[in-house]
């Protein structure tokens, strides 16, 4: 394809495309509704022009008629005179006037054809008219529905998108917490085992030794509380040795060991 051949072919292409953006079939359809009716104007005027002309017609018909009855009373004055060539000539008179009478009525049957078929077409596009005029207001509403489908369209779906990006939003939120929240954990779980005073790690020995101490001292509360209500003293019996720290704990202990160093 030569260039000037393209060329012509996006021209096209591009012009096609601004009428179609261009084009408001509301508009489109008023348009049409009133060129319809102003050729029904021109119609009616037509119709009124072709009236006009018949009424001059038949008025110069009359006219003849009227002159064509003198003539015709001459003539029988004559003929009652006995003057028989007086009678021929003004009979004689009469033949232009009845040959521009035979003509002057065929021109008024020609305007009366003319009449009826301008008032035949002017009903048929009145009627055409008022079934477009139908059609145009219900095209218009279709259209004007359609207008408001994209409208409420193009709304959802810039809520469904930003809704997403909300969406987004809140599940990076909702990771951020969790890992907050297992951090603090973590560091909770840490703190039970740091010396507050120092910030370092105590001493598992210890450890062992102050629970030791919290379940004698535990044991002797309950000895005193059964003494105090005259109940028999219990068996004794072994609490529960302190938690281990997990590994994970051990290496925070001793990631912290080495920055205090």
């Amino acid at each position: 394809m030569s260039f000037f051949a393209r060329l012509k072919t996006i021209v096209a292409a591009k012009g096609d495309a601004a009428l179609d953006r261009a084009e408001v079939p509301a508009e489109m359809f008023n348009h049409a509704y009133n060129q319809m009716n102003d050729t029904l104007t021109n119609l009616k005027r037509a119709i009124v022009e072709v009236v006009t002309a018949r009424k001059q017609i038949e008025q110069q018909i009359d006219r003849l008629d009227h002159q064509n009855a003198t003539i015709e009373g001459q003539a029988k004055q004559a003929l009652t005179m006995g003057d028989e060539t007086l009678a021929q000539q003004a009979l004689a008179r009469r033949v232009p006037l009845l040959e521009q009478r035979k003509s002057l009525e065929s021109q008024r049957q020609q305007m009366l054809n003319k009449q009826s078929d301008l008032e035949a077409s002017s009903h048929r596009l009145a009627a055409k008219i008022a079934a477009f005029r139908i059609e145009k207001e219900t095209l218009a509403a279709t259209a004007t529905a359609a207008t408001a489908q994209v409208v409420a369209a193009s709304s959802v779906a810039g809520i469904t998108e930003e809704m997403g990006s909300v969406n987004a939003a809140m599940d990076r939120a909702r990771m951020k917490i969790s890992q907050q929240s297992a951090r603090a954990d973590a560091l909770s779980e840490v703190a039970g085992h740091l010396d507050f005073d120092t910030g370092l790690p105590i001493d598992p020995v210890q450890l062992q030794l102050n629970q030791a101490t919290a379940n004698a001292d535990v044991a002797s509360d309950l000895a005193r509380l059964k003494a105090q209500m005259g109940l028999a003293p219990s068996k004794p019996t072994s609490l529960p040795s302190p938690a281990q720290p997990s590994p994970q704990i051990d290496g925070i202990i001793e990631h912290q060991q080495e920055n205090s160093k």
